[in-house]
């Protein structure tokens, strides 16, 4: 299991044009996600929510304030340490970001080839990840063969794949229809229960929260403008936005 902190963190990208004023994506974000929480961000569009994750594994690089995957602070790692750290990580994103010329199988095998495992160990923890997702009978299949919550459960399979010890989950539910949302959640809810994986996820749709989460954090514009339990956040909420959100369940 793998905590994750933020302390302060801010990111900023140039401006456009000359002497333009720089943009403001995060701003003094601090989040302290347990060892072994479901910890959802939610926020709608522009938020910075996105942001975030990809400060998180090292895609970006924060302009202040720290970041701390278990016990390694990404945000000050040279790159070449940032990669040793996200072997440690698993993605999940809203497209699938699958292989259309790969079959099942090649899929979920694809990051275990890169970290060097050999052939005949891949094989096995790829049968192995493919039973535990519920997709033993699509091993030979193609993605283009597969309904979208078959390709969804493919992308926890390959993110699974290293055994890691935090996964990130980028509006993973967005692109399906709600019976197929609950069963990836349900999915997501056995990988944290049964593998005791921590779960960093963004979203904007406040059942996903409601459904799976233990701790919530509600931004808007940059900013972590409420946190704490679900429950407590959305039962008593003391933002705009937290209203707004608990409105819709």
């Amino acid at each position: 299991m793998t905590r994750v902190q933020l302390i302060d963190v801010g990111k900023q990208y140039p401006g456009r044009g000359k002497g333009a004023e720089p943009v403001v994506a995060v701003e003094d974000v601090s989040i302290d996600v347990a060892s072994g929480e479901i910890h959802a961000v939610i926020g709608y569009s522009g938020a910075g929510k996105s942001t975030l994750l990809r400060l998180v594994n090292g895609l970006e690089r924060a302009t202040s304030g720290r970041i701390l995957v278990g016990e390694h602070e990404i945000s000050s790692l040279p790159e070449r340490r940032v990669r040793d750290v996200r072997t440690n990580i698993g993605m999940i994103f809203q497209q699938f970001n699958l292989f259309h010329s790969k079959n099942v199988s090649k899929n979920v095998e694809y990051p275990l080839a890169l970290a060097g495992m050999p052939a005949p160990e891949r094989k096995a923890r790829v049968a192995e990840l493919l039973e535990f997702v519920g997709l033993s009978d699509k091993a030979t299949a193609y993605t283009d063969q597969l309904s979208g919550g078959q390709k969804q459960r493919v992308g926890i399979a390959r993110a699974l794949a290293t055994n890691p010890g935090l996964l990130l989950a980028d509006e993973a539910t967005s692109a399906l229809d709600p019976e197929t949302s609950q069963e990836v959640l349900a999915l997501l809810r056995r990988v944290n229960l049964e593998l005791g994986i921590t779960i960093l996820l963004i979203t904007h749709e406040m059942d996903v929260v409601r459904e799976i989460a233990h701790r919530v954090t509600v931004m808007d514009s940059g900013r972590a403008v409420e946190q704490g339990d679900v429950f407590d956040v959305f039962s008593s909420p003391k933002t705009e936005t937290a209203r707004k959100f608990a409105a819709t369940a």
